[in-house]
């Protein structure tokens, strides 16, 4: 299995699972393009390395992070996803290794928030 592309599938369910509460299992292995059970073993992946998502045979996924959202700023939701993505690499990797992918996530991280923004600010003028 390549580990990469496991990590990958990782963070974006956890991502996908905290944006679209309620999202299937069918949804995310079509995203993914992988099979139902690829997708539900990866949240019990999730699970298992103590992450708060819920799923079900057949039933939707859901990051606790999403009850949370009516308490808290959505800028506060997203600070905590992005810090559950570098845990989820923490968990998965060596230290060592964890470490140096971290660190260049962090120096990336600002600039891909500005692409996500311009990207929703493109779709904005066409629609």
């Amino acid at each position: 299995m390549n580990r990469a592309a496991r990590l990958h599938r990782l963070l974006v369910i956890l991502s996908a699972a905290t944006a679209r509460p309620g999202i299937r299992a069918v949804d995310l292995a079509e995203t993914l393009k992988v099979s139902e059970r690829t997708v539900f073993r990866d949240l019990a992946e999730l699970q298992r390395l103590g992450f708060p998502v819920t799923f079900g045979n057949g039933y939707p996924a859901q990051q606790e992070l999403f009850r949370r959202r009516r308490r808290q700023e959505m800028s506060q939701i997203m600070a905590d996803l992005v810090d559950q993505q570098l845990e989820v690499v923490r968990r998965k990797l060596p230290p060592e290794e964890a470490e140096r992918v971290v660190n260049e996530a962090i120096r990336y991280l600002p600039m891909e928030a500005a692409e996500a923004v311009t990207r929703a600010l493109a779709r904005a003028a066409h629609q």
